[in-house]
């Protein structure tokens, strides 16, 4: 297996945990927590996990130097949490499937900005990949409830806000520092903005019953060291593009469980959304490899 066949698995791998996590919110939003809190507590409980993950490499420390963690609280601040905090709050005004459908245009943000800001010109391979994933999401939207120009609004926003997460990790650097330590930073700095919000808003939630610290903790493990950390790995080996297109499997791993867990129906336009992302994944692995062997590049 190449490195770059490793990469597309673990984004898919990601885009899988990703997909299973608004199951698992519905259950703690039940037992009596918020989005915000939901958000501290997974970017609080993963830490430990990550420290004894970083303690037990010989060759990792968690020194980190004042340039790089200038740039991680950026990312984190304009990223990593402004991405959570805007796409959990659209769900109060909008229905959760049309936040995420508008969520799921970031790729499209994602190739916006590496054109603009690093002259980066996309093969017609990734924008064909990216037009289809666009049409292949908007299929999965039902056209059901309520539309709120300010849940539009956030559920865009955090688009942008991934967009940049994505692209930042990249051109950054950051993607070059070992993955556990990044992710355990990235959740520090995160889990301290979004409390230091809770508590100006007034909206920080502790009083939650049992199975709810149960299911928050295991949220937290599982995004945490499953989605971002082979997310990241994505984008270390395939690149910002790549990654970002190949993660449009989040919303088909969604489709799949509400139909299995939640018995909601499985229509024609779903069907016809899910083989458009297929088909777009199999563009971007397969024809995408094959041109970058016929022009000569070595995947290490």
């Amino acid at each position: 297996m190449t490195t770059r066949q490793r990469g597309i698995i673990s984004v898919i791998i990601s885009a899988t945990i990703f997909g299973i996590l608004p199951l698992m919110s519905k259950i703690i939003y039940s037992q009596g927590c918020n989005s915000i809190s939901l958000v501290f507590y997974r970017f609080l409980f993963v830490l430990p996990v990550l420290y004894i993950l970083i303690y037990r490499n010989p060759n990792e420390t968690l020194k980190i130097d004042r340039g790089d963690l200038k740039k991680i609280i950026w990312v984190s601040l304009l990223g990593h949490t402004a991405t959570s905090l805007l796409l959990f709050t659209s769900y109060n005004y909008i229905p959760s499937g049309m936040a995420t459908t508008i969520h799921f245009t970031y790729p499209v943000f994602v190739i916006l900005g590496c054109m603009i800001f690093f002259r980066e010109k996309p093969s017609t391979i990734k924008m064909a990949s990216v037009l289809l994933c666009f049409l292949g999401i908007i299929l999965f939207y039902d056209g059901n409830g309520g539309i709120d120009p300010i849940g539009i609004i956030l559920a865009f926003a955090s688009g942008i806000t991934y967009a940049f997460y994505t692209v930042y990790i990249d051109k950054s650097g950051l993607s070059k520092m070992y993955t556990y330590k990044l992710i355990f930073y990235l959740c520090l700095v995160s889990a301290i903005i979004v409390l230091v919000f809770g508590i100006v808003t007034r909206s920080f939630i502790i009083n939650i019953k049992p199975v709810g610290w149960m299911v928050i903790i295991a949220l937290s493990l599982l995004a945490g060291l499953g989605g971002v950390g082979l997310y990241q790995v994505g984008i270390k080996t395939i690149g910002p593009q790549d990654t970002a297109i190949l993660s449009t499997f989040e919303p088909i791993t969604s489709i799949i469980v509400s139909i299995l867990v939640l018995k909601e129906p499985f229509g024609i336009k779903i069907a016809i959304g899910v083989g458009l992302i297929l088909a777009a994944v199999i563009l971007i692995s397969i024809f995408e490899d094959e041109e970058q062997l016929s022009e000569g590049v070595d995947d290490p």
